[in-house]
């Protein structure tokens, strides 16, 4: 099997993102984030316009391999710096030969961004930056012969990963969103 490459690095991000349809603002969940788009789960409807304008959330997560230990541990996600980002994407599911029904039940859509400005593409690719880099951190704790579980586990939680999970089930969250990163 071959392996593909993304046009632009993914991340995580489990943020809300808000959206208007008609004159409707609606929530959904944000599931990954990349320059080139965002991948969303739970629309409460799926929008019939060519270009959706979303709101969305980045959180501002440190470098948390130089970040000192007691500093990491007070750190807490909802106290970060965030940057709200807006943009406007196209959805990239069609529906074409699916019944009403069937596009009824669908939970996630792939929105590719049509409309963004350079600052929020700069502010995509850092969080995108960041994450994958503290993604290799945490992953590194894992590997470490004399790994601190507290250490372990604050980073996952500050990086969106549940931090009382079972540490196998957890490491292997984690290794499957970094294999993610740039593959299809």
């Amino acid at each position: 099997m071959s392996r593909f490459q993304r046009a632009f690095l993914r991340a995580p991000l489990k943020t809300q993102v808000l959206f208007q349809d008609d004159e409707y603002v609606l929530k959904a969940r944000i599931l990954n984030i990349s320059e080139g788009g965002v991948l969303l789960e739970n629309l409460p409807h799926i929008p019939e316009v060519a270009a959706i304008p979303l709101v969305l959330d980045l959180p501002s997560i440190p470098d948390l391999l130089s970040t000192p230990k007691p500093q990491l541990m007070h750190l807490k996600l909802e106290e970060l710096d965030r940057k709200i980002i807006r943009v406007k994407a196209r959805l990239v599911r069609k529906f074409e030969g699916e019944s009403e029904i069937d596009a009824l039940f669908v939970t996630k859509i792939g929105c590719e961004f049509v409309k963004s400005s350079e600052e929020e593409r700069a502010s995509i690719r850092e969080y995108v930056a960041r994450f994958t880099k503290n993604i290799v951190f945490l992953l590194n704790q894992f590997e470490s012969s004399n790994k601190d579980l507290e250490v372990l586990r604050k980073t996952a939680e500050l990086l969106g990963y549940g931090g009382e999970e079972k540490i196998a089930f957890l490491r292997q969250k984690v290794l499957h969103d970094y294999q993610s990163l740039e593959s299809l």
